[in-house]
């Protein structure tokens, strides 16, 4: 009698599966944002932001958003150094930075998959696929932002520690600037990737070995940091007098107010987003692989991961408690809570137990997991990034293309939002946001001390959402400042948000604006 053997499910068949899957999803956000919308864009005025650095640094060697005027409004030096040489062609530079997101969603996926070389195929696989499918990883590799590359940075490092842990090859001089060079990389790509390094030193200092390799180990590490980090602080330094980029002081200035809130609720606020997903049913299997690597005790490596994953939650519940966007800046620990709580739920389901019961309501688990995974990201994801889009599209962009048409190029704007304005429309700008004009953070939350700072300025219009928070509709409510065009003249406009159109202001010194109806400051 002949036996038939199932086909192998080998390594290669495994990524070819996870690759696809990458296609799928990212390609399926770009489809229903044209579809639905006929937009073919980004998420985020931030991405323009990065994309104007990286063309001036092309076309003039500068690191200016402005030609000419050095500024450190670029988070990341990484990302903005990968998406540098396409503007060296004339080439729509959307078509390379969606191949961009969607490799690095490609090395996230395979990373994941391979991180525990151990599991089976189908468990590696599995991780690969729920990386592959999880809307906020998707909507990131798509948006034209750096958190993708954090991301797929993080779990190859992580990947690298576990084969070269301390534990077990020992402080080695390599291991040690390794960790090192790979703490300044993460750096680069995101400023609060030095976190990972704190914390990998920190465990190398608990690991058991001889105090003086130790101390060389630590010295070594050191001198790897310095030697990618350097530039950076440098870099920052030498053009801002700080040596973290703008950005760092005024998101946290801009909203400083949040911080009144409780820590725990902040801290909340910024656990509950990343299950935001398929993912709350991971808990329990999240929950039984942490209590599996500390009741073991002889992989204490794995925890490396969570304790860099709470420190950085902890963090940005201290400093910046903000989850608008999907909460982009806790992305990237989303794929740690995938890989733990994937390999967590195929442990403790039973789809082949002998008891009913058992076996009824594992298989009912593990279909839900991979039935929400895929609903949510055609259901949720993929909508809520056309809407993303089509809201950039609607208002920066249409207003920087307005204001190219009809504004000269030597009048000088200042605005709150400045991507798509830099990036279509380069004027001399006064940045209220304070990303390349760092004079306007101390004074931010203040509505009067930010109205004199723009009169007192060159700029000669203003552009900004009525509404965009209560600082701005005093500001707007004053005859100072004069509405002659907004995002809703456009034909077909169909934005309908809270913020009111984006609309560009004639700033009169003269305080000679005429007073507007109620409709007008509320539109």
């Amino acid at each position: 009698m002949e036996v038939t053997r199932r086909p192998r499910l080998t390594h290669a068949k495994r990524d070819i599966v996870i690759v696809a899957a990458c296609l799928l999803a990212h390609g399926l956000y770009l489809l229903l944002a044209w579809l639905d919308y006929g937009r073919f864009g980004f998420p985020l005025d931030d991405a323009w932001i990065y994309q104007t650095y990286a063309r001036n640094l092309a076309q003039s060697g500068q690191w200016a958003f402005v030609p000419g005027i050095p500024s450190t409004g670029s988070t990341s030096i990484l990302w903005t150094l990968l998406i540098t040489p396409i503007h060296f062609f004339p080439i729509d530079p959307r078509w390379y930075t969606q191949i961009l997101g969607f490799l690095l969603l490609v090395l996230t996926a395979l990373g994941a998959a391979r991180l525990y070389d151990e599991d089976p195929p189908l468990t590696s696989l599995l991780v690969g696929l729920a990386i592959a499918l999880e809307w906020h990883l998707v909507w990131a590799a798509a948006s034209g932002m750096e958190t993708m590359l954090f991301a797929a940075l993080l779990i190859w490092y992580w990947y690298w520690l576990r084969h070269r842990d301390p534990a077990l090859i020992g402080h080695t001089w390599r291991n040690g600037i390794g960790v090192g060079l790979w703490g300044g990389v993460l750096m680069l790509a995101r400023p609060e990737g030095i976190l990972v390094f704190v914390v990998t030193v920190g465990y190398g200092l608990l690991v058991h070995d001889k105090w003086t390799f130790k101390l060389l180990w630590i010295i070594l590490a050191g001198l790897g940091f310095a030697l990618v980090a350097s530039p950076f602080f440098g870099l920052n330094f030498i053009i801002s007098g700080n040596a973290w980029p703008n950005t760092f002081s005024a998101k946290q200035t801009e909203y400083q107010s949040l911080t009144a809130n409780p820590y725990l609720v902040r801290l909340w606020e910024q656990i509950s987003v990343v299950f935001v997903g398929a993912q709350f049913l991971l808990l329990p299997g999240i929950l039984y692989e942490l209590y599996r690597d500390i009741r073991c005790r002889t992989d204490w490596v794995a925890l490396v991961p969570w304790v860099w994953l709470l420190a950085h939650i902890a963090l940005y519940a201290a400093r910046l408690p903000v989850t608008y966007q999907h909460g982009r800046y806790a992305i990237p620990v989303i794929p740690i809570i995938l890989i733990y709580g994937v390999r967590g739920i195929l442990r403790l389901a039973r789809p082949r137990h002998q008891n009913m019961v058992i076996r009824l309501v594992s298989g009912a688990w593990l279909s839900a997991v991979g039935i929400l995974f895929a609903a949510i990201l055609i259901i949720l994801g993929a909508p809520a990034y056309g809407r993303d889009v089509d809201f950039i599209e609607s208002e920066m962009v249409v207003t920087a293309r307005w204001v190219k048409s009809n504004i000269d190029s030597d009048t000088v704007i200042a605005a709150h939002d400045i991507g798509a304005l830099g990036y279509f429309a380069p004027h001399r700008l006064v940045d209220l946001a304070g990303l390349i004009s760092p004079d306007v953070i101390p004074i931010m939350n203040d509505p009067h001390e930010i109205a004199r700072f723009i009169l007192e300025s060159d700029a000669q219009y203003l552009i900004a959402f009525p509404n965009w928070n209560n600082i701005y509709e005093e500001i707007l409510a004053s005859p100072h400042f004069c509405p002659v065009w907004s995002s809703a003249e456009v034909k077909a406009y169909r934005q309908r948000t809270q913020l009111g159109s984006l609309t560009v202001y004639r700033i009169s010194r003269e305080a000679d604006c005429p007073k507007r109806p109620q409709a007008m400051q509320e539109h």
